[in-house]
Protein backbone atom coordinates (compact mmCIF):
# COMPACT_ATOMS: atom_id res chain seq x y z
CA UNK A 1 0.00 0.00 0.00
CA UNK A 2 1.60 3.21 -1.17
CA UNK A 3 1.46 6.32 0.99
CA UNK A 4 -1.22 7.90 -1.78
CA UNK A 5 -3.45 4.99 -0.82
CA UNK A 6 -2.86 5.71 3.03
CA UNK A 7 -4.23 8.67 2.84
CA UNK A 8 -7.18 7.98 0.44
CA UNK A 9 -8.07 5.67 3.27
CA UNK A 10 -7.54 7.63 5.99
CA UNK A 11 -9.48 10.36 4.83
CA UNK A 12 -12.57 8.07 4.43
CA UNK A 13 -12.79 8.00 8.52
CA UNK A 14 -11.72 11.84 8.98
CA UNK A 15 -13.32 14.53 9.72
CA UNK A 16 -10.92 17.17 8.51
CA UNK A 17 -8.06 17.91 5.80
CA UNK A 18 -5.14 16.42 7.81
CA UNK A 19 -1.44 15.73 7.40
CA UNK A 20 1.43 13.30 9.37
CA UNK A 21 1.56 15.77 12.27
CA UNK A 22 -2.32 16.49 12.79
CA UNK A 23 -3.40 14.85 16.02
CA UNK A 24 -6.00 11.83 15.63
CA UNK A 25 -8.52 13.39 18.14
CA UNK A 26 -8.02 16.64 15.66
CA UNK A 27 -8.60 14.69 12.38
CA UNK A 28 -11.69 13.06 13.91
CA UNK A 29 -10.33 9.85 13.86
CA UNK A 30 -11.10 7.71 16.78
CA UNK A 31 -11.16 4.38 18.21
CA UNK A 32 -13.80 2.82 16.18
CA UNK A 33 -12.43 4.02 13.02
CA UNK A 34 -9.09 3.32 13.97
CA UNK A 35 -10.46 -0.08 13.88
CA UNK A 36 -12.22 -0.50 11.14
CA UNK A 37 -9.11 1.24 9.37
CA UNK A 38 -7.07 -1.68 10.44
CA UNK A 39 -9.00 -3.87 9.36
CA UNK A 40 -9.60 -2.10 5.60
CA UNK A 41 -5.43 -2.58 5.40
CA UNK A 42 -4.75 -5.76 6.97
CA UNK A 43 -3.83 -8.12 3.87
CA UNK A 44 -4.41 -11.58 6.27
CA UNK A 45 -7.93 -11.95 6.71
CA UNK A 46 -6.86 -14.46 9.76
CA UNK A 47 -4.39 -11.73 11.37
CA UNK A 48 -5.03 -10.46 14.84
CA UNK A 49 -5.01 -6.88 15.21
CA UNK A 50 -3.22 -5.96 18.17
CA UNK A 51 -5.85 -3.00 19.57
CA UNK A 52 -3.84 -2.07 22.72
CA UNK A 53 -1.64 -0.63 20.41
CA UNK A 54 -3.52 1.77 19.70
CA UNK A 55 -3.13 4.41 22.89
CA UNK A 56 0.88 4.61 21.37
CA UNK A 57 -0.87 6.47 18.75
CA UNK A 58 -1.03 10.28 18.47
CA UNK A 59 -0.69 10.74 15.05
CA UNK A 60 -1.61 10.31 11.61
CA UNK A 61 2.01 9.61 10.92
CA UNK A 62 1.62 6.92 13.64
CA UNK A 63 -1.34 5.54 12.25
CA UNK A 64 0.39 5.40 9.18
CA UNK A 65 2.93 3.42 10.21
CA UNK A 66 0.74 0.82 12.18
CA UNK A 67 -1.07 0.52 9.01
CA UNK A 68 2.04 -0.10 7.01
CA UNK A 69 2.98 -2.62 9.54
CA UNK A 70 -0.64 -4.37 9.17
CA UNK A 71 -0.48 -4.10 5.38
CA UNK A 72 2.82 -6.02 5.26
CA UNK A 73 3.01 -9.71 4.20
CA UNK A 74 2.90 -11.87 7.17
CA UNK A 75 1.69 -9.19 9.60
CA UNK A 76 0.97 -11.02 13.26
CA UNK A 77 -1.02 -8.80 16.21
CA UNK A 78 -0.24 -5.81 13.82
CA UNK A 79 3.83 -6.59 13.92
CA UNK A 80 6.04 -7.74 11.02
CA UNK A 81 6.88 -11.34 11.41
Amino acid sequence: MTLLDLDTTIAKYASVAFDDSTPLLEAGLESLSLLRLAVEVATDDDAEIDATRLVDLRTVGDLKGWLRELASTGAVDGRPR
